[in-house]
């Protein structure tokens, strides 16, 4: 009896793990086989990162792999080209949709979105191969960051090494020039430190241009530096698990029970929180420390031992500032970083705002429109300024590349602004309601704020009334409102509905900002030379 009901369970177990070696290797093989068929990976993008689960198939199409010391790193000789997803959309799920979609190809809504290529050479870094040893006269620069410096939504030409490496060639004429890009996705000044000490010297640089900051900031739950080294052997129970959450039939099973229980918020909902987050005030980083991946404190450390490094291996060295969040706690600390030690700092802000505001005042100038921060009043603006001290504030965006079935619409944190409800508050292309002229394509509301009140609001493009469809690009904006000059409206600068002047997405630069951050880097150089 005993033995036939072991040979029963014996038999049962052997056929459980066949069924399972089987649908393993099926899996597999079908996620090869899709991943063969892709040619443009997707990157949606959702306002709050709110993406919800991600497929297990979209596994083999990832560019970082762990990595003992950094944490992670690039898979080398990968090759991929991304399609930007950054741009409108019919609703929010339209965009984090593509995450699940198992089909190698786009929806036809995005099959005419820009792309972008990367190629990463034998050591997982976004160059050419370069030569570990260095050629004799050759002014090597080593650009070491995270996305910015990789080059994040731009082709490889494009990135701001590869710019900064022509502009050099250009300026120092007749001088052999190297710029190897060390840039990772998502690194902070904790791993680019200890990149640095692992392979940048290895390269002998005479130059190291660090890039570190917005990712720093990240409350992510967890510090980098307790992410690497040290702690006990993993005990036999632990192997067990982390060889069960690698097989893909346990990964696909997890995520399907993640989507049921998941639930994605509103534009509405991110509305909402932003402005509390907003009107918290600056965020205290003492009291998160422990959930920050490098704090104000741990960063300026960072960032002053890659200095001492640098200068250690007779290198000289370009700090770059990297993030568009003007109330960073972490650029006071770098630029008193950068004068303690006299080393160039380079302002990409300062760079990319001056630019957006060229932009905007030569659209406005090219439609013959207002300037943007006051103007006698319009007509159809409804009077000079607003009653009792408010601000008549006139808000402007033009439709772009985008047609306009009916109207845009603005929809905010404030009343005037439909108060959270999508598609009520419409916008006019009709001379009206602070319209300066009738369709010209660009459409506008005009309404009344106290000077101080923080706005947070969004477009979107004709809508149903209370539905979040039309969305534009999923971006938050901002805007504290002015006190009034002698009682007069205050013109916005003039949006575009589908586009962030200067930007690619909420975190980087486009194309144009990189080629000005390469021109700023490169005259520094030239400067300490």
């Amino acid at each position: 009896m005993l033995r036939s009901l072991t040979a029963v369970i014996l038999k049962s177990s052997i056929t459980t793990l066949i069924f399972f070696g089987l649908a393993e290797g099926l899996l597999r093989g079908t996620y090869d086989v899709r991943a063969a068929f892709v040619q443009r990976v997707p990157l949606p993008y959702s306002v709050g990162d709110d993406y919800g689960p991600v497929p297990p198939w979209l596994d083999n199409m990832m560019i970082l792999v762990p990595d003992e010391r950094l944490i992670w790193r690039n898979l080398p000789n990968v090759r991929r080209t991304y399609v930007d997803i950054f741009s409108p959309a019919v609703d929010a799920t339209s965009r984090t949709a593509l995450l699940r979609r198992f089909a190698p190809t786009l929806p036809p809504e995005f099959e005419h979105n820009p792309t972008w290529s990367i190629t990463l050479d034998s050591r997982g870094y976004r160059n050419s191969e370069v030569a570990l040893a260095k050629r004799p006269g050759v002014l090597r620069i080593a650009c070491v960051g995270d996305s910015w410096t990789f080059g994040m939504n731009v082709d490889q030409d494009r990135s701001y090494p590869a710019r900064l490496a022509e502009r050099l060639r250009a300026t120092l004429r007749g001088a052999a020039v190297e710029v190897v890009n060390f840039g990772v996705l998502g690194y902070t000044s904790f791993q680019g430190r200890q990149l640095l000490e692992s392979a940048v010297f290895d390269f002998k640089p005479d130059i190291v241009a660090i890039g570190f900051g917005m990712n720093d900031s990240e409350v992510a739950g967890y510090r980098d530096r307790d992410m690497v080294g040290g702690g006990d052997p993993p005990t036999w129970t632990a192997r067990l698990q982390d060889t069960a959450a690698s097989l893909e039939s346990y990964k696909l099973l997890r995520y399907y029970a993640r989507t049921l229980r998941y639930h994605p918020k509103s534009t509405g909902d991110f509305l909402r929180e932003h402005a509390n987050d907003r009107g918290s005030g600056s965020v205290d980083y003492d009291a998160i420390e422990p959930w920050t991946r490098v704090s104000p404190r741990d960063y300026e450390m960072n960032m002053r031992e890659m200095i001492r490094l640098s200068r250690a291996h007779a290198a000289a060295v370009v700090l770059l500032d990297n993030e568009l969040w003007e109330e960073s706690p972490y650029r006071p600390v770098l630029q008193r970083i950068a004068s303690d030690e006299r080393v160039p700092l380079v302002d990409s802000l300062a760079i990319v705002a001056a630019a957006r505001g060229r932009m905007e005042r030569d659209l406005e100038d090219r439609l013959a429109l207002r300037r943007a921060g006051g103007a006698a009043t319009a007509a159809g603006a409804g009077g000079a300024g607003g009653a009792g001290g408010a601000t008549h504030v006139v808000f402007r965006v033009r439709r772009g590349d985008y047609q306009v079935p009916s109207a845009l619409s603005i929809v905010g944190t404030a009343p005037q602004l439909g108060d959270y409800q999508p598609n009520v508050v419409m916008m006019h292309d009709d001379g009206t309601g602070g319209d300066e002229r009738a369709n010209d394509g660009v459409w506008s509301v005009a309404a009344d704020f106290s000077p101080g009140t923080r706005l947070t609001y969004v477009y979107t493009n004709s809508g149903a009334r209370g539905k979040w469809e039309g969305l534009d690009v999923p971006h938050l904006r901002d805007l504290v409102v002015p006190a009034a000059a002698d009682g007069r409206p205050v013109y916005l600068p003039i949006e575009t509905f589908g586009r962030l002047y200067m930007q690619a997405d909420d975190w980087h630069t486009d194309a144009a900002g990189y080629d000005l951050i390469a021109r700023a880097v490169a005259d520094a150089i030239s400067n300490e030379r």
